[in-house]
């Protein structure tokens, strides 16, 4: 999709309760379904920029004093001088 939004979702709809539903578009059943886009992770690509940096490549789930939970990649490695 070109210069639109990308979203987690393709339709979301209110029922009678008010609670919101989401469907995506499934390719192998062909019609659509309940539930979010997953996000993907290029992880060999990190794992490589890390060593490029001879640093080492973590995963961190973090929970806010609000209950968000977020998650961060971080790579950590020395400058040479």
């Amino acid at each position: 999709m070109i210069g639109g939004n990308v979203t987690e979702f393709d339709y979301q709809i209110i029922d009678e309760d008010g609670e919101i539903h989401n469907y995506i578009w499934d390719d192998q059943q062909r019609k659509m379904v309940e539930g979010k886009r997953g996000k993907s992770v290029p992880w060999w690509r990190l794992h490589r920029i890390a060593e490029e940096l001879s640093g080492e490549l973590t995963e961190q789930t973090v929970v806010d004093s609000r209950g968000n939970l977020t998650k961060r990649i971080v790579i950590e490695y020395k400058e040479d001088e």
